[in-house]
């Protein structure tokens, strides 16, 4: 492998204010400057400063170069986090949830500003991200779980309060009427996941098995000889990137400075790329990089996914529900966990309903799915044509480091899959 190296200049600037149901309040800033140096000769060095400004990075580059950083096209050069006026701007979900009878809730928003300079051998180029946050966490009565609705984007802490409150109350009504009723599955059984943010489930069953570090490892059931080959049935193709998403459109290039030749992993079912870097493309001697990232420069980077979408296909949403006689449809969505040495995954949904002869019916309250990852991954029987994008909350965790991370898909219908009425902590 080549000699290589990457200075990653960081200026970053977050935000979080909550308020909860006993009226006490949070709220911190934080701004980290610095840089990391990495070297690659035979093995790895690396080290990390930080630094009280952008310019105190002048002494450790080998070069100059303007530090100038500038806002990520579109958004305001100032930081609009400013909590007293967040709280007032958002009285009418604090109302809302004052008046539905909880046991306890609390409201949290966060801002995130990260702007980068990125050097690989001499050549620099510059990135940005900005999102704001809103997330709603409440625990109904008789209920050990949180249930959480939240959404975001990068336009400022603007969010749909009456959409939000809406959420929040059919999660409530159906969680009330699944106590009246007692559904177990004893058996595998078929699973519709509503548009958008249902896919990230594919995020984790998928998306995790084609990071090229797990690969390299051998914890993924993935392998490179793989590439080239059917993984996925025919009707399924997933990419990395979608040119009417603004999520990521200050990211020009991943943490590297380096960008994928190609945006597709799954193209009708057949596995086309792997998720990497350059390092682990070139241990792998893979075609295709470009998703190194880190969470600051504190951290070190690694294969990592920014997007994962699930293209549309040529069904109607509804004639996935008419064609299961006996299934479950999920929608709000919760978090999930992937063991690769035991094959398995799991997945809490917060809001479900009970598909019978091809119609949804009783309420289900909270549910976990789980499975077998290569099973389920053959398992995608139908993909609809109503692609939606998440509603912009989706994180990831991985090593210590957590990330945003934006998903899309179509009402897609997935066979063989366990369903318990008991989420998981």
């Amino acid at each position: 492998m080549k000699k290589f190296s990457v200075d990653l200049i960081d200026d970053s600037y977050s935000g979080y204010f909550s308020l909860d149901s006993l009226d006490k309040k949070e709220y911190t800033i934080k701004n980290k400057t610095g840089i990391l140096k990495r070297n690659f000769d035979d093995e790895w060095t690396s080290s990390t400063h930080e630094l009280t400004s952008i310019k105190d990075a002048a002494e450790f580059l080998d070069k100059k170069i303007n530090l100038k950083l500038k806002s990520p096209k579109g958004q305001p050069a100032d930081f609009p986090f400013q909590p007293a006026k967040i709280a007032k701007e958002n009285q009418y979900i604090f109302d809302f949830l004052q008046g539905l009878g909880v046991m306890e809730w609390k409201v949290i928003f966060r801002a995130l500003r990260s702007r980068r300079i990125i050097i690989k051998n001499g050549k620099e180029k510059r990135t940005g991200f900005e999102h704001y946050s809103i997330l709603i966490r409440v625990r109904l009565k008789d209920h050990r779980h949180f249930i959480e609705v939240g959404e975001g984007g990068g336009q400022g802490p603007k969010f749909n309060q009456s959409g939000l409150v809406s959420r929040v109350k059919e999660i409530s009504d159906n969680h009330q009427l699944a106590g009246k009723y007692n559904v177990s599955f004893t058996e595998k059984i078929p699973v519709i996941l509503s548009p958008g943010d249902g896919a990230i489930l594919f995020h984790e069953i998928l998306g995790h098995a084609l990071e090229a570090d797990y690969i390299y490892l051998q914890r993924s059931p993935i392998t490179v000889s793989h590439i080239g080959r059917q993984i996925m049935p025919a009707n399924v193709t997933v990419v990395t990137e979608d040119k009417n998403d603004s999520f990521f459109a200050g990211i020009e290039c991943d943490d590297e400075g380096e960008t994928p030749k190609s945006a597709c992993l799954i193209e009708k079912g057949i596995l086309r790329n792997i998720i990497s870097d350059s390092f682990y493309k070139n241990l792998l001697d893979l075609k295709n990089c470009g998703h190194s990232r880190v969470e600051d420069f504190t951290h070190l980077p690694m294969p990592r996914m920014y997007a994962l979408y699930l293209k549309p296909g040529g069904f109607d949403p509804e004639e996935l529900i008419a064609s299961t006689p006996y299934g479950v449809y999920a929608r709000e969505f919760g978090e999930g966990k992937i063991y690769f040495d035991k094959n398995v995954f799991y997945f809490n949904i917060h809001d479900a309903r009970l598909i019978e002869k091809g119609k949804r019916t009783i309420p289900l309250g909270s549910i976990m799915v789980k499975g077998d990852i290569s099973e389920v991954l053959g398992s995608v029987e139908m993909v609809a044509n109503d692609f939606r994008f998440d509603k912009g909350i989706s994180y990831c965790f991985k090593n210590g480091q957590t990330l945003n991370v934006r998903v899309g898909q179509p009402t897609v219908k997935i066979n063989n899959l366990w369903v318990t009425n008991d989420a998981n902590d």
